[in-house]
Formats: structure tokens, sequence, C-alpha cells
């Protein structure tokens, strides 16, 4: 048996933690389960990640950090800030549309975890934070007379639509919110 390192380790527990998270729901899921289905020893899981609320903030910050990437490599090559916000609206419904979508994972961890000092409840806010900043700058760019008033409707569109998406199913969120998106995207020419 070949024995994994720690960074291979700590990588396995978060991708097994993470599917049991975004499933089951972060605060249904004990940390026994997370051992189990990792098949890792309760030390090894412990010295990786001293609390469920450290395994918990690190699944969040681990998923946004590959969703950046995701978002980057989708628009790196397209030409202009308009095409760049449609495609984070296109990839979104590709998310919403994939097998076993429950909603936004981050707008999941914020009802989970409503008190904002929760070190999970924080990841979530300072990545939503970080998408907003990115539609203003896109905004900015496309030529919208108010880029911040624009940013915030895209932001309802998208996270609105998620929410409907995973409560409703993905038919009539995911067929809707890119008329709208390109309704609200003309102000910006």
């Amino acid at each position: 048996m070949t024995r994994r390192t720690a960074e291979e380790t700590r990588r396995h527990i978060l991708d097994v933690a993470g599917e049991l998270f975004y499933s089951r729901g972060a605060r249904a899921v004990g940390m026994d389960l997370v051992i189990g289905n990792a098949g890792v020893a309760n030390a090894t899981l412990y010295r990786q990640f001293p609390t469920k609320d450290a395994l918990v903030a690190a699944y969040l910050i681990d998923r946004n950090a590959d969703w950046w990437i995701r978002l980057r490599q989708r628009t790196e090559l397209l030409p202009d800030a308009r095409s760049q916000i449609i495609a984070l609206f296109e990839m979104t419904i590709e998310d919403m549309n994939g097998p076993g979508y429950r909603g936004c994972a981050t707008l999941n961890i914020t009802s989970e975890f409503p008190d904002a000092g929760h070190p999970a409840h924080q990841a979530a806010a300072e990545h939503k934070a970080g998408v907003l900043a990115w539609l203003r700058e896109h905004a900015a760019e496309a030529g919208a007379d108010d880029p911040d008033a624009l940013a915030d409707e895209l932001m309802v569109v998208l996270d609105g639509a998620q929410v409907l998406a995973a409560a409703l199913g993905t038919d009539g969120p995911s067929r809707r919110m890119m008329p709208l998106v390109e309704r609200l995207l003309p102000a910006a020419q």
C-alpha cells in the first residue's frame, strides 16, 4: 500500500468531505462519517483539520479557489468584459444543470452557518464579495453608466437563480437567467 504525503492526505480528506458536505449539508455530516469515507485515522484527520469548523472553512475556500480557476479559464480568451460576464452566467447554468446540483455551495454555507464570525461564513462572505467586485470591474469595463448598480443586479440574478434551481429544479431558473442577464447588459454597452 502506497502512503500518501501530508498534502495528498489533506487533498483526499478535502475531496471526501467536500462531496459529503455538498451532497448532504455540512451540518449533517459528522467527522466520523468523513473519517470513515476517507479511510483515515482520527489522528490523521485532526492533524490536518483540528476542528470541523476548520474543515468546513477549508472545504469552501478550496471549492471557491477551483471556481475562480474555472472562471479565469473560461474568460481569459474572450474579447471583452460583456462576453466575460455572459461566460460567468453560462458556466453557472452548466453547473445548475449538472448531476447532483444542490445550489451554490457558498450560499449553502451561509445558510448553515449564519454567524458572521464563523470561519466558514467568513470564507463565504469573502468569496461573494470577490464575485461582486469582479462583476463591478467588468461592468465598468463594459461601459455601464452605473457599474455598482449593474453588478448588484447581476449578483441578485446569479444568486437568486442558484437558490431557485436548488429549491425548484433547474428548468425554470436556468432557462430564465440568461434572458434576464441579456436585458440588463445592454445598458453596459
